[in-house]
């Protein structure tokens, strides 16, 4: 591959996101409060536990002391998507389905770390300007989205999981907001025993769960985008005739730089609109986490998973962050899904950004023990749920103890991060 091509830019960036989201890391490091830092999320000891307790359990060496986290994330600009979809069509049902990534982008998180067995406590927020769209958008969006809370919490319950909503905060910034931005909070506890601390070790296999196709609850096919890289898809595939629909809809002018109307059925996405494409839930993966690790609880093996990544921030090389320094994370991997390579051929991004932004298929990653039964076990699961299961590679050590690497061998080239 040509030096100058790797060197160029990545477009995401050049378009204001930061896929690794470096700043926000290098800035907040040395304020986290964090008990467990090889972990995915960061996890605290219950700091309402007297010190009376506190110290009682230190002297009779109870390690299985509550532990809790709080998520804070949202859908990013998917919402964008959804409200120019209804603009087009006078279609509202999609407009719910924020909050479906919203959802997700929490529990998922925070069940990679473990917690899928306490309640998930919830909150929202919208702040929006969605009247200047179109007048009662508001109203619409908050009954599409109350419709599918009841929906997503039935499913959610169905699984197995205690939640409470506590409601939350709807603001009107129209100086501020263009459109709309939704966000939740989840809080959960659980004990330390239950949690997955990423204890990665050399040796140690990786598999990764598909982003795509269609789990047992779900009622489509989905593209497997989930909710990062919004950014780039939108601006790289969708008509730059919807550039003069709403000024609201897009900065600067000129965003909208594709060739595809959003009723476009491109053959590479094998029946799926441009629109259906990127509107594309992500994936309620805490349901498949807590099936797995509620059936290696069962056999006494939850020892066997050191650590899991949620394929967003990060993309395939998200894994980085999992694991406390050492350890080169090395994926083969298979061939990116429709959509990736779709946005890759319409933007001109190279590959080793699209992999660096996008799960390009492969959703989450799973790290554990090079053993038999939890091989067994994990593509069980992931048949009992309808989700492809690949077997990517394996933990080596790293010269540099005190940082992790991720090297990925892939069709277009082999990627060092």
């Amino acid at each position: 591959m040509d030096k100058k091509t790797i060197d160029k830019p990545s477009l995401y960036a050049l378009l204001g996101v930061d896929a690794q989201k470096t700043d926000v890391r290098n800035t907040f490091r040395e304020i986290i409060d964090n008990d467990f830092p090889g972990s995915f999320v960061n996890i605290v000891y219950d700091p309402n536990v007297s010190g009376i307790t506190n110290f009682l359990q230190v002297l009779l060496r109870c390690r299985d002391r509550r532990v809790l986290t709080q998520h804070a994330d949202g859908d990013g600009s998917k919402s964008v998507q959804r409200v120019l979809h209804y603009l087009i069509t006078g279609e509202t049902e999609q407009l719910g389905y924020m909050l479906d990534d919203a959802f997700s982008m929490n529990t998922s998180d925070i069940a990679a770390s473990g917690f899928v067995s306490g309640p998930l406590i919830v909150t929202q927020l919208l702040n929006s300007n969605l009247n200047s769209l179109k007048n009662g958008l508001k109203h619409i969006v908050m009954e599409e989205l109350k419709n599918r809370w009841l929906e997503l919490r039935s499913l959610y319950e169905s699984h197995g999981f205690k939640i409470k909503f506590l409601g939350g905060e709807t603001a009107d910034l129209p100086q501020q907001i263009w459109s709309s931005v939704f966000d939740m909070t989840v809080t959960s506890f659980t004990r330390a025993s239950r949690i997955i601390k990423g204890d990665v070790v050399p040796g140690d296999k990786i598999w990764g769960l598909s982003s795509t196709g269609c789990a047992v609850w779900e009622q489509v096919d989905n593209s497997g985008l989930m909710s990062k890289g919004l950014t780039l898809a939108r601006t790289a595939l969708v008509s730059r005739e919807y550039n003069s629909i709403s000024p609201r809809l897009r900065q600067p002018a000129d965003f909208y730089r594709g060739h595809f109307l959003l009723d476009t059925r491109p053959e590479i996405l094998q029946g799926l609109s441009i629109s259906e494409t990127l509107m594309s839930p992500t994936r309620q993966w805490a349901i498949v986490i807590k099936k797995l690790l509620d059936r290696l609880r069962m056999w006494g093996l939850l020892h066997l998973v050191h650590g899991i990544s949620i394929n967003t921030g990060g993309g395939a090389t998200k894994i980085r962050h999992i694991g406390q320094g050492g350890i080169v994370y090395y994926k083969e991997m298979p061939l990116p899904a429709p959509i990736f390579q779709l946005i890759q051929q319409e933007s001109g991004e190279n590959w080793k950004y699209m992999f660096e932004t996008f799960n390009c298929g492969i959703g989450i990653d799973i790290v554990g023990k090079n053993d038999s039964l939890l091989e067994m076990i994990l593509m069980e699961v992931a048949s009992d749920c309808g989700i492809d299961c690949h077997t990517l590679g394996e933990c080596l050590p790293h010269a540099n103890p005190q940082e992790n690497r991720v090297v990925l061998n892939t069709l277009d080239g082999n990627f060092v991060y």
